[in-house]
């Protein structure tokens, strides 16, 4: 929650009660994890085991403890029981995490660093791969949330095996493949918010080693997390219709061919800012267009636009893996090939540039924006008894990259009323100059009266008041061709039964043409906005180096430790957003990770546990940051930052039968080591800031999430499980800029859910529980508002408490 001076002493002594329910709740757990309970005969003649977790973090199958890198793993079944709408929803799951994302925007963050969403040709720092698909843009991700098999986030820079742009760390996504076994299954969801989904599954054996699944995501229906009171109408309400395909094929002679395909269309009323904070001043004025626009946190916004967001996203690939036999006397020699193609075609995205009813502002596409991107990937991994006679154990894999993709943006800015403008600038003004011979909300409304009588004053000037009365406007544009190559190896050596060396190399090198352009009409918008006309050929050639090297120790398959050096690229590029020729190019960033971590399955207490713990420092140089300044939003590189802390992940079935308990911890001391001319708020006296020391935006220093459950049987084999789910995220700075006012407070949300099932056949299964019981209000950016210094508006993401229900059928 934003921390309004009205509610700050509430919301303070509201935590405090309710992180001493939380405490006494986790002693109850805790109380009942550490209880001397012997387990009865049913289970010790049936022990709990916990099943063996494969990954492919490192591009080859491995377990879980086997792997030497921060990896939370989280499945399918997982997915459904918590009731999850879309990847955001399980950020709260995994430490040290935040995603935001959408069909024409994505912020993920890990461990502190990330990529804001706000400039369109800004490339992530966070990669995301599907079914072994890297795409450049993670907003393809959004067409992806539907019948997955595991969810992987790795920590920290992926640049060896995964290449540029992977600095922070990776979303590594699997879908369901095909199997021999037919299936149909509905899966129908629904929320007290309005949302509904329909997400069928049709899992078809055409032949002897040839199987076809289809699935879908239709979701309609959700009344918004805001409602416009100027428009009437609910605002971020995401709808979208998805279909995906996977058509497999083992030829049971040693090569397996997997066809995917996908198309989705997503839509949603896009006015995502409501007020944080408003002058008088302009509160008054807002309301002689809009009487009910509110001035503080709460469910509704006031914006004329009639703003959307929509978006096509199509894409195939086409993976082979060949088992290349054991030559040489190899155990394993695998040949990949993985072919990706994708389209996302944005034909809207609308924004009211001043967050307010008031019609000055308004940034619209000027024409579609498209996407593209080609991919392909050629590599071998393999395992050997030794290193031509040495040693014990040579794992590797090796391979070739190229990609090729294109973006094309270009938004229009435009002053839509001129009297509408000048009544905006004075109140603007009015605020920020302070005290005056009349009451505030007497300015505001005085403005606002001024501008109606300037508009009519324009039309009876008529021709003679042209220049002023004609289009106001600026088109920007920014056209870029991206080609990449890269050659890339990895390996471990065990030079003794237990130890491993762990090294590792990619050499990339990346073209980046451009071309960017602005054309104003009409004095205002270079007046306003600092606009210049220009039209300029960009052009950036660029190679790095991702080195990595480490030792692992690994006396049992299921225990492992691991110490690791490795460093990530991410490329240089053009701002998106080129009002001017200023700040048209940005550099590369560089991160340099040091990381140690230990990996364990077995038991604790007579109850299978699952448990990993990381510690680590990140040091970033030249890290990019997007900042807004004034009306203008462009990316820079701040000096340099650094992040230390640690994870620590933990399943455990209590020897209690059906008892369990899921927790996920992080800490991310994220801060800028080096940073003196950072950006400030718009009402600050100074031109700059020194932010050196200071934390980064968006991190938030603790996360936390502990779901207890317990599963019992009932009559006519039913089950019946109960969760609680207490999620933690820190306190953290929405902004840049590091404004007290940007703050977002700490949150503890408080889900429960009762999942009932068909335990003899699996036919199917209910889940319905109550969301935020703690009615936490969360807003994950902030702005300043344009032209309106001291004014601040944010994108709220919560839904309030609410209600769900879940219902599975499966048909065979």
């Amino acid at each position: 929650m934003i921390p309004c001076p009205s509610t700050r002493s509430r919301r303070a002594r509201h935590a405090q009660d309710l992180s001493r329910r939380l405490l006494m709740l986790a002693a109850a757990v805790g109380g009942l994890a550490h209880a001397d309970l012997k387990p009865t005969a049913d289970a010790a003649a049936s022990p709990q085991e916990l099943p063996e977790v494969v990954v492919t973090a490192q591009k080859q199958a491995q377990t879980l403890e086997s792997v030497p890198a921060s990896v939370t793993s989280i499945d399918g079944d997982f997915i459904r029981e918590t009731g999850a709408r879309g990847f955001a929803d399980l950020q709260d799951y995994s430490g040290n995490t935040q995603i935001s994302l959408s069909p024409s925007s994505a912020q993920f963050i890990i461990r502190g660093f990330g990529t804001v969403n706000s400039n369109p040709g800004f490339d992530p720092s966070v990669g995301a791969v599907v079914d072994g698909v890297y795409y450049t843009y993670s907003n393809y991700l959004s067409a992806f949330f539907n019948d997955i098999a595991r969810f992987e986030i790795l920590r920290g820079p992926q640049g060896t095996l995964f290449g540029k742009n992977c600095t922070a760390g990776l979303l590594n996504v699997t879908t369901e493949a095909p199997t021999d076994q037919r299936l149909i299954r509905w899966e129908l969801d629904g929320t007290s918010y309005g949302a509904r989904s329909f997400r069928p599954v049709a899992n078809l054996p055409l032949a002897d080693g040839l199987a076809l699944r289809l699935s879908g995501n239709f979701d309609h229906g959700d009344h918004g997390v805001l409602y416009n009171t100027d428009l009437q109408r609910p605002e971020n309400d995401p709808n979208q219709d998805t279909g995906r395909l996977r058509l497999r094929y083992d030829s049971h002679a040693g090569w397996v061919m997997d066809f995917g395909a996908f198309y989705s269309h997503q839509r949603q009323n896009f006015n995502l800012y409501q007020y944080t904070i408003v002058s008088p001043q302009m509160l008054a004025l807002d309301r002689t267009y809009d009487p009910q626009t509110e001035g503080n946190p709460d469910n509704l916004t006031s914006a004329n636009v009639p703003s959307t967001e929509a978006a096509t996203l199509r894409g195939a690939n086409l993976n082979f893996d060949v088992d290349l036999g054991h030559p040489w006397g190899m155990q394993r020699l695998h040949l990949v090939s993985i072919t990706g193609a994708a389209e996302n075609v944005i034909t809207a995205r609308d924004l009211d540039g001043d967050f307010s009813p008031v019609p000055f502002i308004r940034d619209t596409l000027a024409e579609p924006a498209p996407e593209r991107q080609f991919s392909q990937e050629l590599r071998v991994d393999g395992k050997a008894p030794s290193l031509f006679g040495w040693g014990y154990g040579f794992d590797f894999v090796a391979g070739l990259y190229y990609d090729n993709y294109t973006l094309k943006t270009s938004d229009l800015f435009q002053v839509e009323d001129l009297g509408a403008a000048l009544a905006y600038v004075t109140a603007a003004q009015a605020a920020q100059n302070g005290r005056g011979y009349l009451p505030p909300t007497a300015v505001g409304t005085i403005a606002g009266r001024l501008g109606v009588a300037v508009d009519e004053l324009l039309k009876l000037l008529g021709p003679v008041a042209a220049p002023l009365s004609g289009p106001q406007n600026a088109t920007v544009k920014l056209s870029q061709r991206t080609s990449d190559y890269a050659v890339f190896s990895q390996f471990e050596q065990f030079f003794w039964p237990h130890w491993a060396i762990i090294g590792g190399l990619r050499y990339g090198k990346e073209n980046r043409n451009g071309e960017a352009s602005s054309l104003a009409q009409g004095p205002l918008v270079p007046l306003i906005a600092d606009q210049t006309d220009f039209q300029q050929q960009l052009h950036r050639t660029e190679a790095d180096f991702s080195p990595k090297a480490g030792l692992k120790w690994q006396p049992q398959p299921n225990l492992g430790a691991y110490l690791t050096w490795s460093r990530g690229y991410k490329s240089g590029g053009f701002n998106g957003l080129p009002l001017s020729n200023d700040n048209l190019e940005y550099g590369p960033e560089r991160a340099t990770n040091y990381e140690g971590g230990i990996k364990y399955r077995g038991h604790l207490l007579g109850g299978p546990v699952r448990a990993s713990t990381s510690v680590f420092v990140t040091n970033f140089d030249n890290l990019q940051v997007s900042t807004f300044q004034g009306t203008s939003i462009f990316v820079v590189n701040a000096a340099g930052a650094r992040s230390q802390g640690f994870e620590s992940d933990l399943l455990w079935l209590l020897p209690l039968r059906g008892l369990s308990f899921y927790s996920s911890f992080g800490f991310a001391d994220a801060r800028y080591t080096n940073y003196p001319d950072a950006p400030v708020a718009a009402d600050s006296p100074q031109p700059s800031q020194d932010l050196s020391g200071k934390r980064l935006p968006f991190a938030p220093r603790w996360s936390a999430s502990m779901v207890p459950a317990y599963t019992m049987h009932l009559p006519k084999a039913v089950s019946a499980s109960v969760a609680v789910d207490i999620l933690y995220q820190g306190d953290r700075y929405l902004n840049p800029e590091d404004d007290p006012r940007e703050l977002q407070q700490q949150t503890i949300q408080l889900n429960t859910r009762l999942t009932l099932a068909d335990e003899a056949r699996g036919v199917w299964s209910l889940t319905v529980a109550a969301n935020n019981l703690t009615r936490e209000v969360i807003f994950d950016q902030i702005e300043d508002q344009p032209v309106a210094p001291g004014d601040f508006a944010g994108v709220r993401t919560d839904h309030g408490r609410y209600y769900s229900a879940n219902l599975s059928l499966n048909f065979d």
